[in-house]
Protein backbone atom coordinates (compact mmCIF):
# COMPACT_ATOMS: atom_id res chain seq x y z
CA UNK A 1 0.00 0.00 0.00
CA UNK A 2 1.09 3.32 -1.09
CA UNK A 3 0.48 5.14 2.65
CA UNK A 4 0.98 8.46 1.30
CA UNK A 5 -1.60 8.19 -1.33
CA UNK A 6 -3.67 6.18 1.02
CA UNK A 7 -3.70 9.14 3.68
CA UNK A 8 -4.52 12.25 1.17
CA UNK A 9 -7.85 9.86 0.36
CA UNK A 10 -8.33 9.26 4.07
CA UNK A 11 -7.72 13.24 4.79
CA UNK A 12 -10.39 13.39 1.58
CA UNK A 13 -13.05 10.67 3.02
CA UNK A 14 -12.74 12.33 6.93
CA UNK A 15 -13.55 15.72 5.38
CA UNK A 16 -16.28 14.71 3.15
CA UNK A 17 -17.99 12.92 6.18
CA UNK A 18 -17.76 15.67 8.05
CA UNK A 19 -19.48 18.22 5.49
CA UNK A 20 -22.64 15.78 5.02
CA UNK A 21 -22.48 15.56 8.76
CA UNK A 22 -22.77 18.82 9.17
CA UNK A 23 -25.59 19.10 6.26
CA UNK A 24 -28.05 16.69 8.50
CA UNK A 25 -31.03 17.21 10.58
CA UNK A 26 -29.03 17.37 14.25
CA UNK A 27 -26.01 16.95 12.39
CA UNK A 28 -25.75 13.60 13.29
CA UNK A 29 -24.79 10.42 11.12
CA UNK A 30 -25.17 7.01 11.75
CA UNK A 31 -22.41 6.28 13.96
CA UNK A 32 -20.97 8.27 16.77
CA UNK A 33 -17.55 10.15 16.00
CA UNK A 34 -15.63 7.11 17.94
CA UNK A 35 -17.72 4.51 15.03
CA UNK A 36 -17.28 6.80 12.25
CA UNK A 37 -13.29 6.65 12.43
CA UNK A 38 -13.65 2.86 11.43
CA UNK A 39 -16.29 3.82 9.14
CA UNK A 40 -14.47 6.61 7.58
CA UNK A 41 -11.13 4.29 6.98
CA UNK A 42 -13.27 1.55 5.45
CA UNK A 43 -14.63 4.29 2.41
CA UNK A 44 -11.51 4.97 1.85
CA UNK A 45 -9.71 1.68 1.77
CA UNK A 46 -12.65 1.47 -0.73
CA UNK A 47 -11.57 4.59 -2.63
CA UNK A 48 -7.75 3.73 -2.48
CA UNK A 49 -8.76 0.18 -4.02
CA UNK A 50 -10.97 1.17 -6.95
CA UNK A 51 -9.68 0.98 -10.83
CA UNK A 52 -8.52 4.66 -10.85
CA UNK A 53 -6.21 4.95 -8.26
CA UNK A 54 -4.86 1.95 -8.68
CA UNK A 55 -4.36 2.79 -12.43
CA UNK A 56 -2.40 5.90 -10.69
CA UNK A 57 -0.02 3.77 -8.85
CA UNK A 58 0.86 2.15 -11.58
CA UNK A 59 2.09 4.75 -14.17
CA UNK A 60 5.77 6.57 -13.87
CA UNK A 61 3.83 9.48 -15.77
CA UNK A 62 0.77 10.67 -14.13
CA UNK A 63 0.53 14.21 -16.30
CA UNK A 64 -2.88 14.59 -17.26
CA UNK A 65 -4.32 11.48 -15.63
CA UNK A 66 -6.99 12.98 -13.35
CA UNK A 67 -8.17 14.80 -16.46
CA UNK A 68 -8.39 11.95 -19.00
CA UNK A 69 -9.88 9.20 -16.92
CA UNK A 70 -11.85 11.23 -14.25
CA UNK A 71 -14.79 13.26 -15.23
CA UNK A 72 -13.87 15.53 -12.23
CA UNK A 73 -10.52 15.98 -13.66
CA UNK A 74 -8.55 16.77 -10.35
CA UNK A 75 -7.23 14.14 -7.72
CA UNK A 76 -9.21 15.65 -5.05
CA UNK A 77 -12.41 16.57 -6.50
CA UNK A 78 -12.39 12.73 -7.33
CA UNK A 79 -11.80 11.51 -4.38
CA UNK A 80 -14.30 13.82 -2.53
CA UNK A 81 -16.99 13.14 -5.05
CA UNK A 82 -16.43 8.73 -4.62
CA UNK A 83 -16.22 9.36 -0.40
CA UNK A 84 -19.49 11.29 -0.97
CA UNK A 85 -21.43 8.63 -3.40
CA UNK A 86 -20.59 5.98 -0.77
CA UNK A 87 -21.74 7.79 1.93
CA UNK A 88 -25.10 8.60 0.44
CA UNK A 89 -25.29 5.39 -0.96
CA UNK A 90 -24.00 3.26 1.95
CA UNK A 91 -24.63 5.30 4.77
CA UNK A 92 -27.55 7.61 4.30
CA UNK A 93 -30.05 5.68 2.27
Amino acid sequence: MNREIFNIILIHTARTWERIRIAQTHQEMPFDNIGSTDEIEQIATTIYNNDIIQGFLTLDNTDGYWADNTDEGISDSYIEGQAEQIILDDYLN
